[in-house]
């Protein structure tokens, strides 16, 4: 997580039963290979397993997640982290590839907004079938940060049971994490259920931190799979409707966001990863959104008194 360019990683095992037989969950065996920070190469064994609900019966790939072994860990002298969730493009076509990248760099926007955010790190995937037969996928993906790094960067515990409320949340993270959807147009959250998103908390009488994930079905990423939300009467993806709750923090989260505009399409404009298609209609997918929040009668309207 450390890492600011893409990291090549290479994963070998029966990559080819993985992919065929996707729904099968049971772990496969195999090696997790990359250069470390001196340029030495690091193999590690792991197991992986496909993961997820939707991506995993709508995408050929499966996303997937990697179990390191820990002695391994132990012996090379990396960190106690053994879980590595890895987002890999639905298919092997530039259309997802365009996806991947633009839901990476949704992480990396919301870390412009939140202290409290998962980090995200950019891999060129070789995925090497080494056993059933010889062959090669060269895909683009990405890491994301385990819980328990997460726990340890921020000082927190994880909280799991469900039921929350939002009287239970830290009320300023919860703003920020439902302007943030708002922005992104994603409504594929929800706090009592803890979909797509985590509890956090610094001791047993601190109110919970939010932490979404899972953004593909926003309107930011535009996936051709992601389906509007008829819980909210969504018309489409890209229609923008705030499902948090309005609190006292609102106006200093907005101004949170503002101050935050030129960064959000700087960081659209110089991503190394997307086209130039792409970063124009995400600028323009953005530009409703800050001149809703430098307009009265707009915010009334979108951020409504409930």
């Amino acid at each position: 997580m450390e890492y600011t360019e893409v990291i090549p990683v290479t994963i070998e095992g029966d990559i080819t039963n993985l992919l065929t037989d996707k729904f099968n969950r049971e772990a496969r065996t195999g090696s997790f290979s990359f250069a470390d920070s001196l340029g030495k190469k690091v193999t590690l064994p792991v197991r992986f397993e496909t993961r997820g609900k939707t991506r995993l019966i709508r995408c050929d790939i499966p996303p997937v997640m990697i179990y390191f072994d820990k002695p391994a860990l132990k012996d090379q002298r990396i960190k106690d982290y053994p879980k590595l969730k890895v987002v890999l493009p639905c298919f092997e076509n530039s259309t997802a590839e365009d996806y991947i990248y633009r839901e990476l760099l949704i992480y990396k926007l919301y870390a412009l907004v939140s202290d409290f955010h998962f980090r995200v790190q950019a891999t060129e995937l070789v995925c090497l079938d080494s056993i059933t037969q010889d062959t090669t996928h060269i895909l683009p993906a990405f890491f994301i940060e385990s819980d328990k790094e997460f726990r340890k960067r921020t000082d927190t515990e994880e909280l799991s049971q469900y039921n929350v409320a939002w009287s239970d949340l830290d009320p300023e993270q919860a703003q920020i994490t439902a302007i943030f959807q708002y922005m992104i147009s994603n409504t594929d959250w929800k706090i009592d259920h803890k979909h797509n998103l985590k509890y956090f908390r610094k001791d047993t009488i601190s109110p919970l931190v939010l932490v979404p994930y899972d953004f593909d079905f926003s309107g930011f990423v535009n996936a051709d799979y992601a389906k509007p939300n008829p819980d909210y009467g969504q018309q489409s993806v890209r229609q923008r409707i705030y499902i948090g709750k309005r609190n006292k923090f609102l106006k200093n989260t907005i101004q949170r966001f503002l101050s935050q505009e030129a960064a959000i399409f700087k960081m659209v404009a110089e991503d190394p990863h997307l086209s130039a298609a792409s970063k124009a209609d995400l600028t323009s997918f953005l530009k409703p959104f800050f001149d809703c929040l430098k307009s009265k009668r707009a915010k009334r309207k979108a951020f409504p008194k409930k």
